[in-house]
């Protein structure tokens, strides 16, 4: 190969061949949750929107139109991101600002951009870009360009082998609606009553997120221990990631467990708005 042909392929690298497997991405989300693509594989598509810049009308247009049918990317199985390499305080500014309802990652020098073909290798940005993983973990789509949403939807939809859902606005199960980060799959706050009526339901599974010795100190004797920085590790093991409500001392830790795990395709997750400072349920205590 010539000097000049390196060079040229060196500065515009191509995009992931379709039907190869993806490379294991694993960064941070905007918000602090950590995001590791092989925790989909099996149960869920992912959408991986790689943008340069975020003073670019362009970009901003096309986050938006897909933003706007994140509906319809659930109803299909299907998770989105977008990547940059702007740290996590400027990219929760970005999506503050465009009220995105999907996790911007943090790509510290475009290392992950590079892997899928998303980044030259003399400058550390990413390029715009689309990368699919569907459920086998393998590559379906791969371009340069941020794409129409309708095109990503009806991709996303054939994959699936299924029609693209109709266009229809959300309503709130409860009126207690968290949206801390803007999460698509909007995460419940429930008081412990709400909390009680629902976990009647042998599908409900209680979650403890605090320590060891909270959990020892006073806890409901069904609630499952796993302690929130250990979660994103351990999830597969409450087997079950629908029908989860979330719990600690106050509310603040479960309310993260809980967004992580509608983050990864969790629905019916909750958390308990009071956590144990104000549950009304069976208590089991340390004297």
């Amino acid at each position: 190969m010539s000097v000049l042909a390196f060079v040229k392929q060196t500065i515009r690298m191509k995009p992931l061949p379709v039907g190869t497997a993806a490379p294991p991405l694993s960064l941070t989300a905007d918000e602090g949750t950590w995001i590791r693509l092989p925790d989909f594989k099996g149960h869920l598509n992912v959408v991986l929107l790689f943008f340069r810049k975020t003073t670019d009308d362009a970009t901003d247009a096309a986050l938006k139109a897909i933003d706007a049918r994140l509906d319809a990317f659930e109803e299909l199985d299907t998770v989105v991101f977008a990547i940059s390499t702007y740290r996590t305080d400027r990219l929760r500014q970005f999506r503050n600002e465009l009220g995105l309802e999907f996790f911007l990652l943090y790509d510290p020098l475009a290392v992950e951009s590079r892997r899928f073909g998303c980044s030259g290798r003399l400058r550390p940005y990413s390029r715009s870009a689309v990368v699919v993983v569907n459920k086998n973990g393998q590559v379906s789509l791969s371009q340069h360009g941020l794409p129409q949403a309708a095109d990503l939807l009806r991709h996303v939809a054939e994959i699936e082998g299924r029609d693209v859902p109709q266009h229809q606005d959300e309503q709130a199960e409860f009126t207690g609606v968290r949206d801390p980060g803007g999460a698509a799959w909007r995460v419940r706050d429930l008081e412990t009553a709400e909390a009680q009526k629902l976990l009647e339901d042998d599908s409900f599974k209680l979650v403890d997120v605090r320590t060891q010795s909270e959990y020892d100190a006073d806890h409901d004797p069904r609630a499952v221990l796993l302690p929130v920085d250990e979660l994103p590790h351990r999830y597969q093991e409450l087997g079950q990631t629908t029908h989860l409500i979330f719990i600690d001392q106050s509310g603040g830790r479960a309310a993260q467990a809980a967004e992580f795990m509608a983050s990864i395709g969790g629905s019916h997750v909750y958390n308990v708005a009071n956590g144990m400072t104000g549950w009304s349920g069976p208590r089991e205590t340390t004297t």
